[in-house]
């Protein structure tokens, strides 16, 4: 029976760790809420591995073992799921949660809010055209880069619905919605060569995975080298291939064809 209640605190601290990761918590809040949930749950030492692909908990009480392996398959972001698994990490800190059956399932209940795809590429289309407002474009300029920006996120969420891997989708949705910004730009609003720029590099910016770089660089200057280097990867590649799509488009401005036009 101690091993069975032994393994089930396990499988609740993988899950935490495993939860908190995958909505976008940094390295040390991760392992200290695990490491607090243990001491809460009566746990006087565990040891803990944390790496891109997994969380390992390992716990040691008197003659018994537990080992219990969580897969993470990605770190995203939603601070109001974080929220939510701070709340449950509290009501056990406080007594109001005991049973690690109840807290794997309050943890296991979290989940994040999701709006609406419309919804978000007109968000995102604005906040391109706020990019191209603060880079000290016009109104013109904020139009190209709206229209840009729409097509972007459009085809963005568009791949990612049929299963094609980031990188990929990085770099087609950087070369396509950099390119409308460009025709709109160009045809409809006759810019010249130095707004044109403004408002395709204000459209790409949509792509830039800043939190992935914050997050990277916080675990790296706190210890945690090789998720946070892991993570400075994973943002670099992503960037690259955005900037990719967006070599695509500058050859475009370079080319015959561009020039007929």
């Amino acid at each position: 029976m101690d091993n069975l209640n032994l393994a089930k605190k396990a499988e609740v601290l993988c899950v935490l760790g495993k939860h908190l990761a995958h909505y976008g918590a940094e390295t040390r809040l991760i392992v200290q809420s695990v490491k607090e949930m243990a001491a809460d749950l009566g746990l006087a030492k565990i040891d803990l591995a944390l790496t891109r692909t997994g969380i390992t908990v390992k716990i040691i009480k008197e003659q018994e073992k537990v080992i219990e392996f969580a897969e993470i398959t990605a770190f995203g972001i939603n601070m109001g799921a974080l929220t939510k698994l701070h709340q449950i990490c509290l009501n056990v800190k406080e007594g109001k949660l005991k049973d690690p059956k109840e807290i794997l399932q309050a943890i296991n209940a979290v989940k994040a809010k999701t709006y609406d795809k419309k919804l978000l590429i007109l968000i995102e289309a604005i906040a391109a055209s706020a990019f191209a407002f603060l880079n000290g474009g016009n109104l013109a300029i904020m139009a190209a880069t709206f229209c840009g920006g729409l097509i972007l996120m459009f085809v963005r969420f568009y791949l990612l619905s049929r299963g094609f891997f980031e990188c990929f989708v990085f770099t087609v949705s950087a070369f396509c919605g950099s390119t409308f910004t460009l025709i709109v730009a160009k045809c409809l609003f006759a810019l010249p060569t130095n707004e044109i720029s403004i408002a395709v590099m204000s459209t790409t910016l949509l792509l830039v995975p800043g939190f992935p770089f914050m997050n990277g660089f916080l675990d790296v200057f706190k210890g945690y080298m090789d998720v946070g280097i892991s993570r400075l990867v994973n943002a670099s590649v992503l960037t690259m291939a955005a900037a990719i799509g967006l070599i695509g488009t500058v050859y475009l401005v370079y080319s015959p064809l561009w020039e007929q036009m």
